[in-house]
């Protein structure tokens, strides 16, 4: 299996499962070049969307920013040249 952040060479290796899922010992893959750690439930997190508690879906709400202030301006102003 080749590292998506570094290209290198990634290995099975064995990770203590400190939420206590109810499995001691969880499979994952190890680069051995940058160390990058890929197993199932951060395949998983990377795949999904982030949930925020109180707060809609974005997929079904879009939603549009408020336009930045700046030193007391909108984005969309631009300073006087005096």
């Amino acid at each position: 299996m080749e590292c998506p952040r570094c290209q290198g060479t990634m290995v099975v290796d064995h990770f203590v499962d400190l939420a206590m899922s109810g499995e001691i010992w969880m499979p994952g893959w190890r680069c051995l070049m940058c160390g990058e750690v890929i197993d199932p439930l951060i395949l998983k997190n990377r795949h999904s969307p982030p949930v925020v508690p109180g707060r809609p879906c974005e997929q079904s709400h879009p939603h549009t920013p408020a336009p930045l202030a700046v030193g007391g301006l909108k984005s969309s102003q631009s300073p006087s040249k005096e």
